[in-house]
Protein backbone atom coordinates (compact mmCIF):
# COMPACT_ATOMS: atom_id res chain seq x y z
CA UNK A 1 0.00 0.00 0.00
CA UNK A 2 3.16 2.62 0.61
CA UNK A 3 4.61 1.80 -2.69
CA UNK A 4 1.08 2.29 -4.35
CA UNK A 5 0.47 5.94 -2.28
CA UNK A 6 4.25 6.47 -2.85
CA UNK A 7 3.75 6.07 -6.87
CA UNK A 8 0.55 8.12 -6.84
CA UNK A 9 2.36 11.41 -4.82
CA UNK A 10 5.85 10.79 -7.49
CA UNK A 11 3.10 11.00 -10.27
CA UNK A 12 1.13 13.86 -9.43
CA UNK A 13 4.61 15.91 -8.27
CA UNK A 14 6.06 14.98 -11.64
CA UNK A 15 2.49 16.02 -13.14
CA UNK A 16 2.51 19.76 -11.01
CA UNK A 17 6.44 20.16 -12.32
CA UNK A 18 5.22 20.32 -15.96
CA UNK A 19 1.98 21.75 -15.72
CA UNK A 20 1.85 25.09 -18.02
CA UNK A 21 0.12 28.00 -16.45
CA UNK A 22 -0.29 31.67 -17.44
CA UNK A 23 -1.11 34.23 -15.06
CA UNK A 24 -2.45 37.95 -16.19
CA UNK A 25 -2.86 41.02 -13.79
CA UNK A 26 -3.14 44.23 -15.59
CA UNK A 27 -2.61 47.19 -13.82
CA UNK A 28 -3.05 51.13 -14.21
CA UNK A 29 -2.03 53.77 -11.84
CA UNK A 30 -0.07 51.39 -9.60
CA UNK A 31 -3.36 49.30 -8.93
CA UNK A 32 -4.91 46.38 -9.92
CA UNK A 33 -7.57 46.58 -11.90
CA UNK A 34 -10.61 44.12 -10.94
CA UNK A 35 -12.44 42.93 -14.08
CA UNK A 36 -15.93 42.02 -13.61
CA UNK A 37 -16.90 38.93 -15.91
CA UNK A 38 -13.41 39.74 -17.57
CA UNK A 39 -14.34 42.93 -18.31
CA UNK A 40 -11.63 45.68 -17.20
CA UNK A 41 -12.75 49.00 -16.90
CA UNK A 42 -9.70 51.42 -17.70
CA UNK A 43 -8.60 55.04 -17.89
CA UNK A 44 -7.79 56.17 -21.41
CA UNK A 45 -4.02 55.65 -20.42
CA UNK A 46 -1.33 53.87 -19.98
CA UNK A 47 -1.72 51.11 -18.59
CA UNK A 48 0.37 47.32 -17.68
CA UNK A 49 -0.21 43.58 -18.10
CA UNK A 50 1.47 41.96 -15.78
CA UNK A 51 2.34 38.02 -16.68
CA UNK A 52 3.36 35.20 -14.82
CA UNK A 53 4.43 32.33 -16.79
CA UNK A 54 5.31 28.34 -15.72
CA UNK A 55 6.46 26.03 -18.19
CA UNK A 56 5.47 28.21 -20.97
CA UNK A 57 8.07 29.75 -23.20
CA UNK A 58 5.35 31.81 -24.93
CA UNK A 59 1.33 32.24 -26.39
CA UNK A 60 -0.40 33.51 -28.53
CA UNK A 61 -2.35 36.83 -28.23
CA UNK A 62 -5.85 38.22 -30.43
CA UNK A 63 -6.63 41.77 -29.89
CA UNK A 64 -9.36 43.31 -31.96
CA UNK A 65 -12.43 46.07 -31.65
CA UNK A 66 -14.49 43.44 -32.97
CA UNK A 67 -16.41 41.49 -30.49
CA UNK A 68 -17.91 38.82 -32.79
CA UNK A 69 -14.15 37.48 -33.92
CA UNK A 70 -13.66 37.55 -29.70
CA UNK A 71 -16.49 35.58 -29.03
CA UNK A 72 -15.86 32.93 -31.54
CA UNK A 73 -12.39 32.53 -30.17
CA UNK A 74 -13.31 31.64 -26.90
CA UNK A 75 -15.50 28.64 -27.17
CA UNK A 76 -14.44 25.46 -28.46
CA UNK A 77 -11.68 25.81 -31.47
CA UNK A 78 -13.35 26.52 -34.45
CA UNK A 79 -11.09 26.59 -38.04
CA UNK A 80 -12.82 30.02 -39.40
CA UNK A 81 -11.66 32.42 -36.45
CA UNK A 82 -9.39 34.26 -38.12
CA UNK A 83 -6.83 34.29 -35.85
CA UNK A 84 -6.70 30.56 -36.00
CA UNK A 85 -6.35 30.71 -39.65
CA UNK A 86 -2.54 32.94 -39.69
CA UNK A 87 0.21 31.82 -37.85
CA UNK A 88 1.36 34.37 -34.89
CA UNK A 89 3.56 37.60 -35.62
CA UNK A 90 6.48 38.39 -33.13
CA UNK A 91 5.77 42.19 -32.07
CA UNK A 92 9.31 44.18 -31.72
CA UNK A 93 11.87 43.12 -29.00
CA UNK A 94 11.59 44.68 -25.83
CA UNK A 95 8.10 46.70 -26.85
CA UNK A 96 9.85 49.62 -27.51
CA UNK A 97 6.79 51.62 -28.14
CA UNK A 98 4.49 50.45 -25.64
CA UNK A 99 1.95 49.07 -27.81
CA UNK A 100 -0.69 46.72 -28.46
CA UNK A 101 -1.13 45.61 -31.76
CA UNK A 102 -5.34 45.30 -32.85
CA UNK A 103 -5.53 42.73 -35.69
CA UNK A 104 -8.64 40.55 -37.01
CA UNK A 105 -6.63 38.24 -39.49
CA UNK A 106 -3.89 37.06 -36.96
CA UNK A 107 -2.68 36.83 -33.51
CA UNK A 108 0.91 38.41 -32.24
CA UNK A 109 3.39 36.42 -30.19
CA UNK A 110 4.51 37.13 -27.16
CA UNK A 111 7.43 35.09 -25.62
CA UNK A 112 10.41 35.01 -23.06
CA UNK A 113 13.35 33.13 -23.93
CA UNK A 114 15.73 35.13 -22.03
CA UNK A 115 16.71 38.44 -20.89
CA UNK A 116 18.08 39.13 -24.29
CA UNK A 117 15.07 37.59 -26.30
CA UNK A 118 11.56 38.67 -25.34
CA UNK A 119 8.56 40.60 -26.02
CA UNK A 120 8.28 42.64 -22.72
CA UNK A 121 9.23 45.38 -21.06
CA UNK A 122 13.02 45.28 -20.47
CA UNK A 123 12.83 44.04 -17.20
CA UNK A 124 11.94 40.34 -17.19
CA UNK A 125 13.12 37.58 -14.67
CA UNK A 126 13.71 34.18 -14.59
CA UNK A 127 14.07 31.56 -16.88
CA UNK A 128 12.75 29.70 -19.60
CA UNK A 129 10.76 27.33 -16.71
CA UNK A 130 9.26 30.13 -14.75
CA UNK A 131 9.11 33.63 -15.82
CA UNK A 132 7.57 37.46 -15.11
CA UNK A 133 7.11 39.97 -17.14
CA UNK A 134 5.29 43.44 -17.75
CA UNK A 135 3.83 44.43 -21.16
CA UNK A 136 2.91 48.49 -20.80
CA UNK A 137 0.88 50.02 -23.14
CA UNK A 138 -0.05 53.29 -24.27
CA UNK A 139 -1.36 53.10 -27.20
CA UNK A 140 -2.84 50.42 -29.99
CA UNK A 141 -1.31 49.95 -33.50
CA UNK A 142 -3.98 48.99 -35.79
CA UNK A 143 -2.64 46.76 -38.48
CA UNK A 144 -5.30 46.42 -40.53
CA UNK A 145 -5.04 50.25 -41.36
CA UNK A 146 -1.47 50.90 -40.47
CA UNK A 147 -2.45 53.23 -37.67
CA UNK A 148 -1.57 54.19 -33.77
CA UNK A 149 -4.07 55.12 -31.49
CA UNK A 150 -3.32 56.85 -28.75
CA UNK A 151 -5.15 55.58 -25.99
CA UNK A 152 -6.30 59.28 -24.72
CA UNK A 153 -8.30 58.87 -28.50
CA UNK A 154 -9.03 55.02 -28.44
CA UNK A 155 -13.00 55.04 -28.30
CA UNK A 156 -14.98 51.96 -27.56
CA UNK A 157 -13.61 48.69 -25.90
CA UNK A 158 -10.51 46.12 -26.95
CA UNK A 159 -11.12 42.24 -27.15
CA UNK A 160 -7.52 39.88 -25.72
CA UNK A 161 -7.79 36.80 -25.96
CA UNK A 162 -4.59 34.74 -25.05
CA UNK A 163 -3.87 31.22 -26.38
CA UNK A 164 -1.47 28.21 -26.66
CA UNK A 165 -1.61 26.76 -30.09
CA UNK A 166 -1.90 22.73 -30.35
CA UNK A 167 -0.32 21.88 -33.78
CA UNK A 168 -0.50 18.48 -34.85
CA UNK A 169 3.08 16.48 -36.89
CA UNK A 170 2.39 18.56 -40.08
CA UNK A 171 2.67 22.14 -38.18
CA UNK A 172 -1.11 22.26 -38.58
CA UNK A 173 -3.40 23.92 -35.71
CA UNK A 174 -5.85 21.82 -34.35
CA UNK A 175 -6.53 23.30 -30.96
CA UNK A 176 -6.00 25.72 -28.69
CA UNK A 177 -5.72 26.00 -24.98
CA UNK A 178 -7.65 29.30 -23.43
CA UNK A 179 -5.10 31.39 -21.04
CA UNK A 180 -6.93 34.50 -20.33
CA UNK A 181 -9.63 36.44 -21.58
CA UNK A 182 -10.33 40.27 -21.25
CA UNK A 183 -12.96 42.63 -22.73
CA UNK A 184 -10.70 46.16 -22.18
CA UNK A 185 -13.85 49.27 -21.51
CA UNK A 186 -12.45 52.36 -22.08
CA UNK A 187 -13.78 55.34 -19.53
CA UNK A 188 -13.07 59.15 -20.03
Amino acid sequence: MKKISLTILFSLLSLMAFTQSLKVVIKQDGKVIEPVNDVYKLKKSAFVFEIMATNLEGFLIGATTNKDIYAAALGLYNQEVPWFQNTGMAEELYNKDKELFLMDSAPSYWYYTDAKDHRFDKTPKGNIKQWTATRTVTRFYDVMVDQAINLKDFDGSAFLFMYEPVYNEEYDLIGKKNLFQAALRFID
